[in-house]
């Protein structure tokens, strides 16, 4: 990561917002410690929120727990705020007021971190106030996930952006793409022979796909009720994952042609029929349980769910992709709220080897599997076979660990350090392309769709399980079983 040369005004809508707080200053903060950003820079930050300059300077600070008093003082030159209703074009022209009393900067990046209803609204003003453009350089447009809540909005989303931006300026986050692994995987998959030229039907069995979270809705019920787990992180998480780990080799590592191959990928995903959503995917929704020694609440206990939700919060399903690789080999998923331990990870299901030393060595007839963990612990785990010790020849499971804290000595970058890294200079390679987004929500459609008919109705799990029993009897109704 080099630093960035030339001068850049950082205009961050949503600035006083939760994830803000949490991700982007702390990202931002990170950037400038590391003598990334360069030294004519602004963060120009808005929201609802009656600030001045000085309280927004406490906020930050408490956002980002600076350790060096010297460094946190020059950082906060650079801040400034505007209390705004990002829904009015005159908030806007305010902005651009402040901005026109500083000395001008080449580059512009609008980050978006507001409600996505917003999101339109936001770039119309954009234009409006003449914000869309500079002369001495390129403005870009960031903005968060969800990228629309269906087909239809996502399409509609697009087209209203790309009356402001053209598609090499709008930047779409999807923080897991930034996670050390799933950046790996081109390295890791294409460096290794070992492993690239068993990557396809012949050798692998199944996939399974895992991405658990422990806590509940986190005071968010409103948001969460409206949305469920599947517009949540299956349209946009797990398929852009699953895309990076699946897809065909790209032509270069250059990000259109990485962008090629993860979208071929999701057109080939076999397409979700009513018939097929009734036989291959499974809802649920968390009752009571106990977390950690601790009992929580259910869905329909927490405060502000509908007594009638039927809002899912987990939900696993078999897929296919139809490609001469993944011919006919499931891709099983699973993703949920409550669930008995917080895991993203990628497992490939290698063959078991038929042969009759494996017979006489009392070995498991199961393959190997190779892990790809996302999160929390970033690695890869192999799971191989060796002898036991003793006088008889027998085989025993091992596993092979990576990490990489352990293997570098050193704490990762973290997602939005190097997303908003790469977004300043220009790098789209982690970013879906506006095709892959609309690509993604016409396969997840059928399933909205399907939610929507009058005898739906998850079925329910346990906090601190692993899910309603329709989770484990998918795979295993196949011979199969979850990682």
């Amino acid at each position: 990561m080099q630093p960035i040369e030339q001068s850049l005004a950082i205009f961050l809508v949503g600035a006083t917002g939760d994830l803000s707080k949490k991700k982007i200053l702390p990202a931002l903060y990170q950037l400038f410690t590391k003598q990334l950003l360069p030294e004519h820079f602004y963060l120009i930050g808005s929201a609802r929120s009656a600030l001045s300059r000085e309280q927004f300077h406490e906020f930050v600070k408490n956002s980002v727990q600076p350790t060096q008093e010297a460094a946190w003082v020059e950082f906060c030159k650079h801040l400034y705020f505007v209390s705004a209703d990002v829904s009015t074009l005159d908030s806007f022209q305010h902005i651009r007021a402040l901005y026109e009393t500083l000395e001008q900067c080449s580059n512009h990046l609008w980050y978006v971190s507001t409600l996505p209803s917003l999101y339109v609204d936001v770039a119309r003003n954009i234009k409006n106030a003449n914000l869309h453009t500079t002369a001495y350089g390129w403005t870009k447009f960031l903005i968060e996930k969800p990228f629309g809540t269906d087909l239809e909005s996502a399409r509609v989303l697009n087209t209203e952006l790309l009356q402001v931006f053209d598609e090499k300026s709008i930047y779409r986050i999807d923080h897991f793409l930034g996670k050390e692994t799933v950046q790996n995987l081109l390295a890791f998959r294409f460096a290794n022979g070992a492993f690239e030229h068993l990557w396809n039907w012949k050798f692998v069995k199944y996939v399974t796909v895992t991405a658990s979270e422990t806590i509940g809705v986190a005071g968010r019920t409103a948001f969460y009720d409206q949305t469920g787990a599947i517009r949540d992180i299956f349209q946009n998480h797990i398929l852009q994952m699953i895309a990076m780990t699946l897809m065909e080799e790209p032509a270069s590592l250059q990000a259109q042609h990485i962008d090629i191959r993860r979208q071929e990928f999701l057109r080939s995903l076999r397409p979700l029929s009513h018939k097929v959503i009734g036989e291959s995917v499974s809802f649920g929704q968390y009752t009571a349980g106990v977390m950690q020694g601790s009992r929580v609440p259910g869905y329909l206990e927490e405060v502000g769910v509908p007594q009638n939700s039927v809002t899912e919060t987990a939900m696993a399903c078999r897929l296919f992709a139809d490609t001469d690789r993944w011919q006919n080999v499931p891709i099983y998923v699973r993703f949920g709220k409550r669930m008995a331990r917080k895991q993203t990870e990628i497992s490939i299901h290698f063959k078991e080897p038929f042969n009759q030393l494996v017979k006489q060595m009392n070995a498991q007839t199961h393959g190997n599997v190779l892990t790809l963990k996302i999160a929390p612990h970033e690695g890869i785990l192999f799971k191989m076979y060796v002898k036991e010790p003793g006088l008889k020849l027998s085989a025993k499971e091992v596993p092979m660990r990576f990490y990489y804290k352990h293997a570098f000595q050193m704490d990762l970058i973290e997602a939005y350090v190097k997303l908003i890294y790469d977004a300043i200079q220009g790098d789209t390679t982690l970013f879906p392309h506006a095709r892959g987004i609309e690509q993604s929500w016409q396969f997840v459609q059928p399933l909205l769709d399907f939610k929507t008919e009058a005898e739906f109705m998850p079925e329910r799990y346990a906090a601190g399980s692993w899910g309603p029993r329709g989770f484990a009897k998918l795979v295993e109704d196949d011979g199969n079983q979850w990682e």
